[in-house]
């Protein structure tokens, strides 16, 4: 049953439409879309190998397959049984709202964010309280206003490191005085680390290693351009885990072994996707920086890390948007979606001549509006 207003499902449960997703229904294939957050997508004839014959296509593991559990856990610091495999990030983040939020419970979300880190609470009825950043100086995180939101009895806070859309990074000292706080609080911590390992050297500690009450959640999708396998995982303490498996043996109880498979292949050669990701990063940051300092009309740095950037546009958003779409068949991702009306996302992980082109067509909607 699909409920008035801007609402999908019934009572008590009422999740705010995706409309970030909507967005680019019908358009791909017709439209260039700088507004990606991801690396640009893998093929699978790019691993050179074949699938093994005999891979039973019988069972999957719902905790996921073992191989893929421990090489996770490599990549996080953690022993393979802190590990629970899951369709993508996005049911990650929905496992640990639906074992850990309810109606009336008080969230804390980081903001600009992605929004189904800010509505998938919402959906459970809880009420979101959101800090917002100052998008100078690298859109910094505010401690103190962070430290007064979480007043006792938040059940749970919610941020992205990278922080998507800013790729702003919270720093090791910055995330210990974050699980400091919110243990004291008695607030559980879910940081989704998606976009972590976009900071290469700069990486930020995995938060699921600072507390008991540490959640991190990943995938495959972003970093590595394989968003079609639906592999992604949540790490933290296994009897934490114990709990949100309860929930997902009501959604996919497994994934597919094939996501599976080929995600284990990818991360058994982490390094070469990570040289990969770099350079691709590091030409389009290099492009992105050219091209913004030609356009008056837009505020903002290039950050250094991540895949995504935020700028602030001194003409709507909307209308920007929808000039590039009519006019140029060329998609950004309005901030509205993340938070904050005035900006917009550009992803730097695409095709380098894709974003170039796309980069032309903003200079001239923007002088057109302007």
């Amino acid at each position: 049953m699909i409920g008035d207003g801007p609402f999908v499902g019934t009572l008590p449960l009422r999740f705010p439409q995706f409309d970030h997703l909507h967005l680019y229904e019908g358009l791909h294939g017709r439209t260039l879309n700088i507004s990606f957050s991801n690396v640009k997508p893998f093929t699978l004839g790019e691993f050179r190998r074949a699938l093994p014959r005999d891979l039973s296509l019988d069972w999957t593991d719902p905790d996921g397959s073992k191989e893929l559990r421990r090489l996770i856990a490599k990549r996080h610091g953690v022993p393979a049984d802190h590990v629970l495999v899951t369709v993508g990030a996005t049911e990650a983040n929905f496992l640990v709202n639906a074992a850990l939020v309810g109606p009336g419970d008080r969230v804390v979300v980081d903001s600009p964010t992605y929004s189904p880190l800010r509505d998938c609470p919402r959906g459970f009825g809880a009420t979101i309280v959101s800090v917002e950043r100052g998008w100078r100086d690298g859109w910094p995180l505010d401690l103190d206003r962070l430290g007064r939101a979480l007043r006792r009895r938040t059940r749970l806070l919610v941020l992205a490191n990278l922080n998507n859309p800013t790729s702003a990074a919270t720093p090791r000292d910055e995330l210990r005085e974050i699980a400091d706080l919110s243990s004291e609080r008695g607030t559980t911590v879910l940081v989704d680390e998606t976009f972590r390992e976009a900071a290469f050297e700069e990486a930020p500690p995995t938060a699921a290693r600072l507390g008991a009450h540490m959640i991190s959640i990943s995938t495959v999708t972003k970093f590595y351009g394989l968003g079609a396998l639906r592999v992604g995982w949540i790490v933290a303490e296994p009897e934490l885990l114990r709990r949100l498996r309860g929930v997902k043996d009501y959604t996919t109880v497994g994934g597919s072994l094939l996501g599976q498979t080929l995600a284990t292949w990818a991360l058994r050669r982490h390094g070469f996707f990570a040289r990969r990701a770099r350079t691709i990063l590091d030409r389009n940051r290099e492009q992105a920086r050219e091209a913004l300092e030609g356009i008056p009309g837009l505020e903002g740095e290039v950050p250094s890390i991540g895949t995504v950037m935020f700028p602030r546009a001194r003409v709507p958003v909307d209308k920007l948007s929808g000039l590039l779409l009519r006019r140029y068949g060329t998609v950004i991702a309005p901030g509205r979606f993340f938070g904050m009306k005035d900006h917009f996302r550009i992803g730097l992980g695409g095709d380098p001549a894709d974003l170039g082109r796309g980069l032309k067509h903003l200079a001239r909607a923007v002088s057109e509006l302007t």
